[in-house]
């Protein structure tokens, strides 16, 4: 499911609410983030803490061993990336063979998920609507041909959103445009004895209407029924899936696995730490009960929860990258300098040249690279044949083990900077030859009027448009600092800091210097065609000049961060 707010509740946080064996609660295992832990030590934490149950989001095939001979129940997820290709029956026997004939003896797979949250009304998933039918009836096939029929139960997970009535529950149904999709696969699901899958998530429903949806309704703390006969929003969404399905093929025994459920610890309305850390306590004691819904007294609930994986013990931002600068004295190694952006959930690295060290220290490190050609290469690279010898050493040598995201020509060249303009002749050759990207412009204020200056426009230009003909990002290095001591009149302090709260000059409300900066004349050309800016450099003076110090240069990098 695509949430748009962030789930912070971490897999060490979500063990400690268990206390005891849940029974029929599982967590789901993403892999999505970096720096995680071997998938080894994941299962370790799993048993340690009696959570018997995992939803696996792609057979991974390091994963898979790693369950073996763990007694833990598995939902191996198939994603909806791969439905296509398995709608070919000798393709799904291939998929089941590989990923559940060698490992069921010795790996408890209980259900296969085939895609999730596919709808015909989810403009993200409607795409994959052709293709579910056809790829659960193969693997299924698959399956019984492989004689597990019983033993693994083949399944999809769906989304809500097919209702068209949630409220009452007993009054619920599927939507007429959703009807024609789900009902032959439930009566497939019927015919094999198999669960619907059904993401669940009360946090939408509260937010979707918090005048009548309340906060303790949605948390299971509600004491009073509401006129529905429930005090939870869980079940009663977990019902209404219940009667419409019973609408759409008449009363029958198909059970519902909830694969997916959680609430988010910051982003959004009611999204805190408390909030979640009470919902899914909540829920792990309701489902412990067995008391089951309304609609299904005394059925025992299974429910997997979700959750990133210790999200919220990292300082990573994804947008927050730091320079990599190797001018200096006593440098540490370039291991040691890896280790330490690691250690710290920094995931993006600016490298100001190629040095084989740090490329070698990088390799299989998820560290995102922009890696810089200095301007003294430039010259030699308006040679094609030079600029091919420059990417295959420097970028093809490293590139599958190291990920290498931009790369960056020259830095900080201008025909009107007089330590960078010797290099404006090559700039734009060298670019060309390495297709890739790094510039410098002028900024004023306010920023809906800045033009570029008349002695630069024809150097930029061609670059910028070389830029859209690739589609690459251009970086611009943003430094409020000079423009701070530059006009300290009439740039205030405060709001080269981040910390303005009033409008500034009264033109326009831009409450930062830094989007001053960055959102000038270029940046409003560049939008309107889709060209990305990456900010290559910014930074505070730690000493050395009028405003630099450790503690002013410490609140600039932490506000920055923040923002």
């Amino acid at each position: 499911m695509l949430i748009p707010t962030t789930y912070q509740i971490t897999y060490r946080q979500l063990y400690c609410y268990f206390n005891a064996d849940a029974q029929g609660i599982g967590v789901c295992y993403g892999k999505n983030g970096n720096d995680l832990p071997s998938t080894i030590d994941v299962v370790s934490l799993y048993l340690a803490n009696n959570i018997t149950k995992m939803k696996t989001y792609d057979p991974i095939n390091e994963t898979l061993p790693a369950l073996k001979g763990s007694e833990i129940e598995v939902i191996l997820d198939i994603p909806n990336s791969q439905l296509q290709s398995l709608g070919d029956p000798q393709q799904a026997d291939s998929w089941v063979t590989s990923n559940v004939v060698n490992y069921v003896q010795q790996v408890k797979i209980k259900y296969i998920n085939v895609g999730n949250e596919v709808s015909p009304v989810n403009n993200g998933t409607s795409q994959f609507v052709p293709f579910l039918l056809p790829a659960l009836t193969n693997v299924q096939q698959s399956i019984t041909k492989s004689g597990l029929q019983d033993q693994v139960k083949v399944t999809t997970a769906i989304e809500t959103g097919l209702l068209a009535t949630t409220y009452p529950p007993s009054e619920s149904a599927f939507r007429e445009d959703t009807i024609g999709f789900i009902k032959p696969i439930i009566e497939l699901l019927k015919q094999n004895n198999a669960p619907l899958q059904a993401n669940i998530y009360p946090y939408f429903g509260y937010i979707g209407d918090p005048a009548h949806v309340t906060l303790p309704y949605a948390l299971f703390t509600q004491e009073q029924p509401d006129p529905s006969g429930y005090t939870n929003l869980f079940d009663a969404m977990l019902d209404s899936v219940y009667y419409a399905i019973d609408k759409a093929i008449g009363e029958n025994n198909i059970e519902i696995v909830v694969s997916e459920s959680g609430w988010p610890s910051e982003g959004g309305l009611g999204a805190t730490v408390e909030n979640a850390a009470t919902f899914y306590t909540k829920l792990i004691e309701h489902a412990k009960s067995n008391n089951g819904t309304l609609h299904r007294p005394g059925k025992p609930i299974q429910t997997y929860l979700f959750a990133m994986f210790d999200e919220n013990l990292k300082i990573e931002v994804e947008c927050v990258g730091m320079c990599c600068g190797r001018n200096g004295n006593n440098l540490p190694l370039a291991k040691d300098v890896v280790n330490l952006y690691k250690a710290n959930g920094i995931t993006s690295m600016r490298l100001y040249d190629p040095n084989p060290e740090t490329l070698n220290a990088l390799k299989d490190s998820n560290i995102r690279v922009m890696l810089c050609i200095p301007n003294e290469k430039l010259q030699a690279l308006t040679d094609p044949k030079e600029a091919y010898n420059w990417v295959v050493a420097n970028v093809i040598n490293y590139i599958k083990q190291v990920k290498i995201r931009y790369q960056s020509v020259g830095n900080n060249i201008s025909p009107v900077n007089n330590g960078t303009s010797q290099f404006v002749p090559f700039l734009l050759p060298a670019m060309e030859n390495v297709q890739q990207t790094g510039l410098l412009a002028n900024a004023t204020s306010p920023p809906s009027q800045s033009t570029f200056r008349g002695d630069v426009t024809s150097f930029i230009k061609p670059i910028i448009e070389l830029l859209k003909q690739n589609n690459a990002p251009l970086p611009a290095n943003i430094y409020p600092y000079f423009a701070y001591v530059a006009d300290p009149d009439h740039v205030s302090f405060s709001y080269a800091m981040f910390t303005q709260n009033q409008i500034h000059r009264g033109i326009l409300i831009y409450l930062r210097l830094c989007w001053i900066q960055f959102t000038m004349q270029l940046r409003k050309r560049l939008v309107k065609n889709n060209i990305e800016i990456v900010v290559s450099e910014s930074g505070w003076p730690s000493e050395g000049g009028f405003g630099g110090s450790m503690d002013i240069a410490g609140s600039y990098y932490g506000n920055l961060v923040g923002h």
